[in-house]
């Protein structure tokens, strides 16, 4: 009986996997660059504040996958990264905007000042472009 169960569980085994790939997504990751973003006029200490940023579906094949939010004492550096399928039924979009969304919650006392930087693509010379927004805490 050992050995029936044992040469079933092999011959499952054996046979249940595939090694055909054929199937499998191709899909890899990107930035995509933010187009702007919108603030109160001024934070105010232990609040949390909704930030709204925008930026633009190049493709079909796009899909959001997360934020990019680098914190480093009072500046946010912040992207987003797609997913993106590799398909030959990518169609190009023209001004899919998206616009989402994240919370921000105020640490720092009356009188800091928060940097947003938000990126924006590469120059010609392959530096990061950023927006940057200086929002005061009263």
């Amino acid at each position: 009986m050992k050995k029936t169960l044992l040469f079933s569980f092999i011959f499952m085994l054996t046979f249940s996997c595939s090694l055909d790939n054929d199937n499998e997504l191709n899909v890899y990751s990107e930035f995509v660059p933010i187009q702007s973003a919108s603030f109160p006029d001024y934070f105010e200490f232990g609040q949390i504040y909704q930030i709204t940023y925008n930026y633009l579906r190049p493709s079909t094949c796009y899909s959001f996958r997360d934020l990019y939010y680098l914190k480093e004492d009072n500046t946010r550096t912040i992207a987003v990264i797609a997913h993106v399928l590799i398909s030959d039924n990518c169609e190009p979009l023209v001004d899919e905007n998206i616009e989402r969304s994240f919370d921000f919650k105020v640490n720092e006392q009356t009188g800091s000042t928060y940097f947003f930087k938000f990126w924006q693509g590469e120059d010609e010379d392959g530096e990061d472009i950023f927006v940057t927004y200086e929002i005061r805490v009263q």
